[in-house]
């Protein structure tokens, strides 16, 4: 069969693109990509940051352009959720504090207030009386100050939203691929061949290529060329809670948070059930472009090897020390039952916005999620789809040249 568009990579941005396209009439599609693993082993080539119940998703940002993103992805969920009967967002809030005088704070503060008064929405001072008065179990640095917006803003599972878009999609008559894809190559007549690792190959009109950390390993790309991205091993720390603190804590709220002026960010989730029954709360590190890693963070990454090797790693003892004492200094009263480390791949830009947009006429590109890819997923899938149909941009709401697709040899 031949193909009208073939999307390569089955996480968020690359199942939230078939999911679109599904909508669209007339059109044969493909989704290309394995599923999630009963668990990470260094006999699989491919994975994927999207195993995980909980990810914030934000209004709350420094970004206008990432404002945009989360608003409208936001404003999707219903429907997905409808469409799949899946949970996918959960809006216990957003809050964002760090100590005065810090300057990413302050952008921060000033673009969700300016983004909040002009969509009529809620946006709350966070200072120490309100932190006591509201998150009593939560001790904040002195002097602290931020915001605090619950209207759009909260958690997703991006387990189900990658699931909800591949059963909508596959309804409607997507044609899912569980292999990996091993290269691309333009044919004569000008449609694409995509080779599995099966020996088995695809035939489509057009393309588009969404596979995150790994995009520049498999000959995807035209020419070879390799996509200008800083892949970093990223860890986050789950806690375990007992009863009486998710009781306790039923109220808390996602949350970014910088302890002290020459501190890291870090970011937090609230209490969420995953599917082992347990109830975790999990910190993780904010990472921001050209961000120089702290060993006990994490790592750069240059091979398809060590990305593999990250993800199947089972401890990282100095991130498991980081992150346990950020817990201890921050809910003094809270004593977890036990920590599980977990292991992603972040694809940075040097920009920090993703990439999107056309390498060549029908080969459309998405990459370089920057550790935001799950709130944006749903949205960078409709850009890519509506896209991808038309042969050029087609997203009025946000400019082109913010999303250009740059290569390693500079070029753009």
């Amino acid at each position: 069969m031949l193909y009208d568009v073939c999307v390569v990579g089955a996480g968020t941005m690359g199942s939230s693109t078939a999911y679109h396209l599904s909508k669209k009439e007339n059109l044969n599609v493909c989704l290309v990509g394995p599923g999630e693993p009963e668990r990470k082993t260094e006999d699989r080539e491919v994975f994927g940051c999207h195993y995980d119940e909980g990810r914030i998703t934000r209004i709350i940002s420094e970004a206008p352009t990432e404002q945009i993103l989360a608003y409208q992805g936001t404003l999707s969920y219903p429907e997905l959720e409808r469409e799949s009967s899946l949970n996918i967002f959960t809006e216990v809030g957003m809050a964002v504090i760090g100590p005065e005088g810090d300057a990413i704070v302050d952008g921060y503060v000033t673009t969700t207030d300016n983004f909040c008064e002009k969509e009529g929405l809620i946006c709350e001072k966070v200072d120490e009386n309100f932190i006591k008065d509201r998150w009593s179990y939560f001790l904040p640095c002195e002097n602290c100050y931020g915001r605090f917006s619950k209207k759009f803003n909260g958690y997703i599972s991006v387990r189900n939203l990658v699931k909800a878009c591949q059963s909508v999609a596959e309804k409607n008559g997507v044609k899912r691929f569980f292999e990996v894809a091993k290269g691309i190559t333009k044919k004569a007549n000008g449609c694409y061949k995509v080779d599995l690792e099966n020996g088995h190959a695809i035939s489509s009109k057009k393309i588009v290529v969404a596979c995150g950390s790994f995009t520049n390993f498999y000959n995807l790309l035209p020419g070879k060329k390799q996509l200008d991205l800083q892949l970093i091993g990223h860890t986050v720390l789950k806690f375990e809670l007992d009863e009486e603190a998710v009781v306790k804590m039923a109220d808390m709220p996602s949350m970014i948070y910088k302890p002290k002026l020459d501190a890291s960010y870090i970011y937090i989730l609230p209490p969420i059930k995953y599917p082992n029954g347990k109830t975790y709360l999990k910190i993780g590190h904010v990472v921001r472009p050209n961000f120089q890693y702290k060993d006990e963070l994490g790592t750069p990454l240059e091979t398809l090897s060590d990305v593999q090797k990250w993800y199947c790693q089972e401890d990282y003892p100095n991130a498991r020390k980081y992150f346990k004492r950020h817990f201890k200094m921050m809910y003094p009263d809270v004593e977890p039952v036990s920590e599980e480390l977990d292991f992603c791949v972040m694809a940075l830009t040097t920009s920090g916005k993703q990439m999107i947009g056309f390498v060549e006429e029908n080969f459309l590109v998405a990459a370089g999620g920057n550790g935001k890819s799950a709130k944006f997923g749903l949205q960078i899938g409709k850009i890519c789809a509506d896209s991808v149909v038309k042969g050029e941009w087609d997203c009025d709401l946000l400019d082109p040249e913010d999303f250009k697709v740059r290569f390693m040899d500079g070029e753009a």
